[in-house]
């Protein structure tokens, strides 16, 4: 029993490492981590800055009733690699960009329990470094990438800590191949009332066939950052 428990454990580590390792080559997606703002009432305020899995992050959310939130997100991610082109060895710079919106509504669940889901999309550009390209990359190549998001949460609020954990559907467009990823993730904000530190971890899991899927994806989730918090009512 333990020699095949040893035998799963290593199996598992293996799959692990193979997609860390694919995630490095033609990288295209990089998730970014859920805004999850657990908006409290009409007028709140939040901006965090979030330094993610191969993103800088910025997100925002805003109440515009008590049940009604909007929320506009950015990344940003440039890498230095060296490719070689014509047998020379050339360093060149991979940026990925994304900008996006989405609406939802929020509600409270008794004392401190809290329920939201938030829909949007957004356009952003990656390398055009795919597979199958008819091209020579040489860095300067771009790709237009299209997202939209679903994103239900559940969690808890209150002077001291936000907890939220959910599941976002999240569909990606790029070189005319739409994937659709399930992303759960858990996310935690400790500190009091205007200024909290902001933790999150999560999976980018694709639902549909990628076998000749031309782009590759991070299937890791991890943030760590700090909000500003304005505008919350506290009881």
């Amino acid at each position: 029993m333990k020699r095949k428990y040893n035998s799963i454990n290593f199996k598992l580590t293996l799959y692990f490492l193979a997609l860390l390792w694919l995630s490095s080559c033609k990288t295209a997606y990089y998730p970014t981590t859920h805004n999850s703002p657990m908006l409290n009432n009409k007028g709140e305020f939040q901006i965090s800055g979030i330094l993610g899995t191969g993103n800088l992050e910025l997100q925002t959310a805003y109440a515009i009733t008590n049940n009604i939130g909007i929320m506009v997100n950015g990344s940003y991610f440039n890498e230095d690699r060296e490719i070689k082109i014509d047998d020379e060895v050339t360093e060149i710079t991979l940026t990925h960009n994304l900008i996006e919106a989405g609406v939802g509504y929020f509600t409270k669940l008794g004392g401190l329990g809290k329920f939201e889901v938030f829909a949007g999309g957004g356009v952003g550009s990656v390398p055009a470094n795919f597979r199958e390209i008819t091209y020579v990359f040489d860095g300067t190549q771009t790709d237009k990438m299209t997202k939209f998001f679903v994103q239900p949460s559940v969690g808890i609020g209150s002077d001291f800590l936000d907890f939220s954990g959910g599941v976002r559907i999240s569909g990606i467009t790029m070189n005319k191949q739409l994937v659709v990823f399930a992303e759960p993730e858990l996310s935690i904000k400790l500190g009091y009332k205007n200024v909290r530190f902001v933790a999150s971890m999560g999976l980018s899991l694709p639902l549909n066939n990628t076998d000749n899927l031309t782009w590759n994806y991070n299937p890791l989730i991890i943030g760590l950052g700090i909000q500003i918090n304005l505008g919350r009512k506290y009881e």
